[in-house]
Order: structure tokens, then sequence, then C-alpha cells
């Protein structure tokens, strides 16, 4: 799947930087763009919070929306569709650094700090939509109250929170607010910073253009399709045709969809293979990089250049005289050697690619007896990751395909290349040298492609300088940075600078040239014509998938029966004691002092289970056993069942035993109803008067 996956993801950014340069496209800005919707989450819910009340949910969402539409509504509007970018932000994010094999080794803690971090968005998603209370915060509450009956811990199943408007806490929404607060300033706040904390740099805003057509976009959606309630939550009917948001409540679903235990076994393993992920299969992990005390200065620009904080300054511990000395951190280091290419005085290496390495390759290559072909003789240092090398490059004599006398060594990326190895080059007989990187908004290890180019530059260093006792210029010296995909660009240009090299009495000062980027000047040209249409894609999904689609949780020509009950069963085992035996007891032991055999029971604490039939115009639809809770069977029993059922008038009888006698039942009810569509009508025990009953209704 890597290099599949790796191709996928090329080809979309080949398509989308066919209509705006790479520095404006989205696609690799996707981190960032959730950074921004996280901003836009936090301002506008901060506004919200001041005129949302606990004690009247509904009511103060609705203000907000219809009488206060020209801020609140608006308001209200961006916060919604903000957060359906983020989770569309977030799981393009997920998956394209999955494609690209980024979430391995040094990178585990982005990983799953970020998996963490889109859990508690949904999570967080879910709690906002609850607070609204209206009809698709009914279905919300049904729902998940649903899924936490299948858990044990609970001891009454908390749908039975939810039978009518009586049973709803008072203190739910102080909670789901508090939490919903809690849970955005504190958890999403830490997962951000354990996210980013490995990296030395790094990224929270995008371009200016990217984050302005975002707001645009999503400002036009809050004006054009603006945020509504659907009606008021009303636990005496069914919520039927309810706006559904797949970005959040993409689970409810799939509950519905598919058994319990399919249910659980695809979420908990899911979830299990998310969060092992850079743990599954195998991956190859390079040596990390060395520090050569006897060379080290502690000037500290390897420091300043590890992309992952990987190298940190200790003081100095061998006696020279210098304050301080590199140190690497194993477990950070990527081994990418961009720290190999800051070192002015060479004292930093890969111990599997020393830079004797590299030049004894390059003495090869350049010095080979007989030459592979006519024209200039140039060599190649290549990042891996910037093309794919076994399209364009021959393997048996590390040559360009088609160009025999173009010779390629391969680097990890190109911010390891050392200006001493462009100097070797010049030096060994190459007659021109370039440097291909990858592009700098998608350089593999982050930022070794825009520091290699830097250093050309002489804007960072180390930088090039004139060879000794040479008339060598750089002019000689080329730099791309080029997808992965674009290899024939590659060769093109190539062929250019062969060209240029042929002409010797040309003298030019270096310039770097870069084969898919274009001029600095037709950037905000572009931008400004592709970033906002490019918007509209997202923009219409967001709409569509949180507004339009709606998942048929229940029929609109039916009815629900909900039975449920709360019992305390009778006692298993229970022996009457004789006085004697009463006495014989300690005190606080003794049941009782009473003269009345019956008050003198010695009584197991284990309760008998409850049988349940319920008949609906003498067709049995329920017959089930429930059984107490508690580690020793000795709690209430309890039931929760969804009966849907079509409308009409209907004979309804219930039948409980709760004793060992099988010939008999202790409870009985029957009734006839009236049902109408999307009616919902329950049927509970009443445990003081030991009687079923329907909620709502007098008894006759």
């Amino acid at each position: 799947m890597g290099s599949q996956g790796k191709r996928i993801v090329y080809t979309i950014d080949g398509w989308a930087d066919r209509i705006f340069p790479p520095k404006y496209n989205p696609l690799y800005w996707l981190g960032t763009l959730c950074f921004v919707s996280l901003m836009l989450i936090l301002i506008t819910g901060s506004y919200l919070f001041f005129f949302y009340k606990t004690g009247a949910p509904y009511e103060s969402v609705q203000y907000l929306t219809n009488t206060q539409w020209y801020i609140g509504g608006f308001l209200r509007s961006l916060h919604r569709y903000a957060s359906d970018g983020l989770m569309m932000f977030l799981a393009l994010h997920l998956m394209r650094e999955f494609l690209l094999g980024r979430f391995r080794q040094w990178r585990w803690l982005s990983w799953v700090s970020g998996s963490a971090l889109l859990i508690a968005c949904i999570i967080l998603g879910i709690m906002g939509y609850w607070l609204v209370w209206d009809g698709r915060a009914q279905l919300i509450a049904q729902k998940t109250a649903q899924l936490l009956n299948n858990i044990p811990i609970f001891v009454e199943p908390p749908s039975r929170s939810f039978l009518s408007g009586d049973t709803i806490s008072k203190m739910l929404f102080f909670v789901l607010l508090l939490g919903h607060i809690g849970i955005s300033l504190i958890g999403i706040s830490a997962l951000v910073f354990i996210h980013t904390s490995r990296n030395a740099r790094p990224a929270f805003k995008p371009p200016r253009a990217i984050s302005v057509g975002l707001l645009i976009v999503l400002s036009a959606l809050s004006f054009i399709i603006p945020a509504t309630n659907a009606q008021m939550a009303d636990m005496s009917k069914l919520p039927i045709n309810i706006p559904f948001d797949w970005f959040f409540l993409f689970i409810y679903p799939l509950t519905s969809a598919l058994p319990k235990w399919a249910f659980w076994s695809t979420s908990v393993g899911g979830t299990l293979i998310l969060f092992t992920a850079p743990w599954l299969g195998r991956s190859r992990r390079y040596p990390p990089a060395q520090v050569i005390l006897e060379k080290c200065v502690g000037c500290g620009q390897c420091n300043k250049d590890c992309p992952y904080e990987a190298i940190r300054m200790t003081p100095r511990n061998d006696g020279r005289p210098y304050l301080l000395q590199a140190e690497v951190l194993v477990n950070r280091c990527a081994s990418c050697g961009i720290c190999v290419g800051s070192c002015d005085p060479k004292a930093t290496d890969l111990p599997d690619r020393t830079l004797e390495k590299i030049e004894k390759g390059i003495t090869e290559l350049l010095n080979q007896p007989q030459k592979q072909g006519s024209g200039p003789e140039i060599l190649g240092l290549v990042c891996e990751k910037s093309i794919r090398l076994n399209e364009v490059i021959n393997a048996e004599n590390k040559s360009l395909k088609a160009m025999p006398n173009v010779h390629v060594i391969t680097f990890r990326c190109s911010g390891m290349i050392h200006h001493s190895t462009i100097e070797y080059a010049l030096a060994s007989g190459a007659d021109g040298v370039f440097v291909s990187g990858c592009q700098p908004e998608e350089c593999y290890y982050r930022e070794g492609s825009r520091w290699s180019h830097a250093r050309l530059m002489g804007e960072r260093a180390p930088v090039v300088l004139p060879l000794k006792g040479t008339t060598a210029n750089y002019s000689r010296v080329r730099s791309y940075r080029i997808s992965p995909l674009r290899a024939k660009d590659l060769i093109n240009e190539i062929s250019l600078f062969q060209e240029e090299l042929k002409k010797t009495s040309a003298v030019r000062t270096y310039r770097p040239v870069e084969t898919i980027i274009p001029g600095e000047g037709s950037y905000k040209k572009v931008a400004a014509l592709s970033i906002i249409p490019l918007l509209i894609l997202p923009a219409f999904l967001i709409s569509f998938l949180s507004t339009k689609p709606i998942y048929p949780f229940y029929s609109k020509d039916n009815a629900l029966i909900k039975f449920t009950f709360q019992h305390s069963g009778k006692q298993e085992d229970c022996k009457e004691l004789t006085e004697k035996e009463t006495e014989g007891k300690l005190k606080h032991m003794r049941k009782t002092n009473s003269p009345y055999s019956r008050m003198r029971m010695d009584c197991s604490r284990k309760r008998l289970p409850s049988y349940v039939e319920l008949d609906v115009d003498d067709r049995n639809i329920l017959s089930r056993i429930y059984h107490p809770t508690g580690v020793r069977d000795d709690g209430s029993t309890f039931a929760y069942e969804e009966i849907p059922i079509a409308p009409g008038a209907h004979e309804v009888r219930v039948k409980m035993r709760d004793s060992k006698d099988v010939s008999a039942f202790d409870y009985h009810f029957e009734k006839k109803i009236n049902l109408e569509a999307g009616q919902v009508t329950v049927i509970d025990f009443d445990s003081d008067n030991n009687k079923f009953y329907i909620i709502g209704q007098t008894e006759e």
C-alpha cells in the first residue's frame, strides 16, 4: 500500500498544482487549515456562550438564530460550518499522512495525538448538537443512551433518563456545557501542543490567501444556508426527517445498520488499529546521526536547522575551549541528515552514509575509464523523496536514463547536501552540478529542501563559497524543487542545463532554477483567481453532508412502544428461622426478633431474574429474561426495549414473573391503546405499587 498510496496522493497533488502554484495548494496546508478552523470555532463559540441558557437551551439558541440573526445567527452558522470544515480537514490530513507513510518511528507522537484530536473533536461536535435540544439533539440523546446501554459499567440503562421530559435531569445541559467548554479549552489545547511539540518550527498559519479564501467561503455559506434548529425536542414524538450531519454523527447509522457485536468489534478494533498503526507492520529505521566531538565547535547551527528538535546543545565536557557541544536525541532523530548539511566543520554525520563515502562515490562516477556519453559531465545530488528513482535513474551505472553523462548520487534529504560536496564535485571534474529536492511545502523532512536552497542562495549558514585556488563559478550549479510525478520536467530542465554548459563563454552568477514554481510575481494573481473557486467544492460538501441527507432511524409511518422497567426481584433462597436459630446469631446479624415467623427469614442476597412476555393483539413480540445487576446478582433488574408498531388501536398485554414458579406470572398489565404515526408510548413499572403503567396516562 505504501508506494501505491503515495502515487494516489502525488497524482491528486498534481491535478491541484495545475490550478495554482504549490505555495497556494490547500492540500499542502491541511494541518494549518485545521488550526484556522479551530480559531474560528473558539472565537464564535465564545460569543455564543454569553447567550446560552442551560435552563432554556432551545429558546436561547432560537433567540440567537432568529431574533439576533445579523450577529448571533451568523456566528452560530459560522461556528457550525467551521466545525464541519475542521472534521473534513482533519480526516483528509490524517488520510494523507497515512498514505504518504508519515506516521511511523519519530512521527508516532504526532500520529497518536492527531488521532486523539480527531476523536475529541467528534465528541465535542456531538455535545454541541446536543446542547441545542431540538429534534436532532433528541435523536443524539436517544442513540447515545442506547450505545451506553451496552456498557456494563452503567448499572441503570441510560436510556431510562430519556423516557419523557420529566425524566431528564435539569443538570444535564449544565454538565454538557461544562464538558463542551472544558474539552475545547483544555483537551484540544493540550492535544495541539502535544501534536506539534516535536516540531522545531510548527506551522500554524497557511498563506494569507488560503486563510482569507476559507473565511470568505464559510461566511458566504453562513449567509446563504444559515444553520437553523429542527423542531423542539419532544420525547413523546419520534424524531423524523431530522437534518443529519455526517461529519459528526456518522457513528449512529452504524449502530442501526450493524448488529451490536459487529458494531462494537468494528469500533473498538478500528480505534485500536488507528492508535497502534505506527507499530504495525515492518518499517526500516536508519541509524541516528552522530556527533564527532573532536570537530564540534558548539556553534548550534545543527540545533537551529533540525526540524524535529532532535539535537540539543549541552555544556562542554571534553575540555575543549568551547562553551557548548551538540548531542543527538536518538528517539527523536529522523536520520534525515539535515544536520550534516548544516555543519560547517563536518562535526555531524550519518553512520551508514558518511561524507567520506559520498565523496568516494563521486570520485568513482566522475573518473570512470570509459565515458558513458557525449556532452558535459553533470553530477546530480538528488533527494530520494523528490522523484521516483526507479523511473529516471539507471541502477547499473547510477546515471539518468537516456542521459549517461548525467551521474546521480542520492541523499535521504536535499538538506543533507553539504557545501563541501558541491565543491568536491566541481573540483573532481564535474562540468555541472544540480541539486534536486522536494517542493518546499511538501518536503518529506519538513525543512530540508528550504534549508538547502537557502544555503545555496547564501541566505543561511553554511553558504557555498568560491573554491580556493580555482576559477570555478557557481553558474555551473542548479537547484530544482519538484513533485515526484514531474520527473519529465526534471529531465527537460537538465537538458537545458547541458546546453548552457556547452556555451562556455557565457558567464552567469549562480541562480536557482525551480521547475514547477512560477515567478513570485504571479503568485498573488493566480491565488486570487483559484483559491476561492477551489474551496467551493469543500463548501458544497460541508453544506450537503451537514444538512441534506437524512438517515431513516425511524419510519414516519410507524409508532413506537418503549418498554422499560426497574424492579427488585425476589431473593433466590429463603428459609424460616426458628426462635432458637435466631437467638444463636449475633445481635447485629439477626434478621429480626419479631414473634411472627415470616419476619424471621434467612435469605440469600442473590435475586431471581425477571421473565417478561409482551403481546400486541395476541401476537407475541417480546419474550426475554432480564437478569439482576451487581457482581453477586443482588441488584435491581433493568429493561429497555424499543418496539416499532403500526399505528392504530392495539390490545397490549404484559406479563412478568420474578419467582421460581414457572406455571404462573406474578404481574399482569392489559390495556387497549390508540397509537398515532410518530407517537412514542412508554410502558414502565411502578415499583411502589408493583404494577405496569403508561407514562403520561392516568388510570381509568
